[in-house]
C-alpha cells in the first residue's frame, strides 16, 4: 500500500542499511528488550501502568540508541524494535514502529507477525482522531472496554486475512475475551469517532 512508503524511507534512514544486513544474526540486547516488553504485559489483569510506562519508556530510549548505532540488523531486530515502540505513546512512536515494522516484512515476506504488526502500527496511528482500518485497536474507558471504531470500507476481510488480523466479525467477538483478560467489563454503548472527538475536545477544554 501506498501509505507504507513515507513510513519505509523514515526506517531507511533511521535503521542504517538494514536491507545489505537481512542475514545477520538479531541482536541479543534487543531480544532482552523485546522479551522485557512483553514480560511487563503477561498479566493484563494486574498491571501497574504508570511503572509500566516509566520502563516503555526507558525501553525506547535504548532502542532508539542501537538504532542510531546500526545495530538493528536483522528481520527480528526490527519487528522486536517495532513492538517496543508499538507500546509507545505518542504518535511519533506509532509512526516508528509502522516504520520498523515495514522494514522487518520486506526482509522477511514470510512472516505473519511481521505483517500483522504493520497493520496493528498503522491502526494506532489512525486511531489518533480517525477510524482504524484492520481492528486491532481496542480502548478502555470507566465505562468498559469497546472496539475503537472502524471504517469497514477502507480494507476488507481478505486483506486482514493477508495481514494477519482478525475478520471484522472475529475481532468483534474477541472484545469480550480482550475485556476479560484486563479485568474490565465490554462498553454497552461503543461510542463512534464523532463521539469520541468530542469526548477528547471536551478533555483538552480549560
Amino acid at each position: 500500500m501506498r501509505h507504507w512508503i513515507p513510513m519505509l524511507l523514515l526506517a531507511c534512514v533511521l535503521a542504517v542499511p538494514a536491507a545489505a544486513n537481512a542475514q545477520q544474526p538479531d541482536n541479543a540486547e534487543l531480544s532482552s528488550l523485546y522479551d522485557a516488553d512483553q514480560q511487563a504485559r503477561a498479566d493484563r489483569a494486574n498491571i501497574d501502568w504508570n511503572r509500566v510506562a516509566r520502563e516503555d519508556a526507558e525501553r525506547r530510549a535504548r532502542v532508539l540508541a542501537l538504532m542510531r548505532e546500526g545495530a538493528v540488523r536483522s528481520a527480528e531486530d526490527h519487528f522486536r524494535a517495532a513492538m517496543v515502540f508499538q507500546h509507545g505513546s505518542t504518535l511519533a512512536d506509532y509512526r516508528i514502529a509502522h516504520a520498523l515494522a515495514t522494514l522487518a516484512s520486506a526482509l522477511d515476506p514470510e512472516r505473519v507477525n511481521y505483517r500483522w504488526l504493520i497493520a496493528a502500527s498503522w491502526d494506532r496511528m489512525t486511531a489518533q482522531l480517525q477510524p482504524q482500518w484492520y481492528g486491532t485497536q481496542f480502548h478502555g474507558s470507566d465505562t468498559g472496554m469497546f472496539l475503537y471504531p472502524v471504517a469497514e470500507d477502507a480494507v476488507d476481510d481478505a486483506e486482514r486475512a493477508r495481514m494477519g488480523t482478525p475478520s471484522l466479525a472475529e475481532a468483534r467477538a474477541n472484545l469480550v475475551t480482550m475485556a476479560a483478560s484486563t479485568g474490565q467489563t465490554v462498553r454497552p454503548d461503543p461510542p463512534t469517532i464523532e463521539a469520541l472527538r468530542r469526548e477528547r475536545a471536551a478533555a483538552k477544554a480549560p
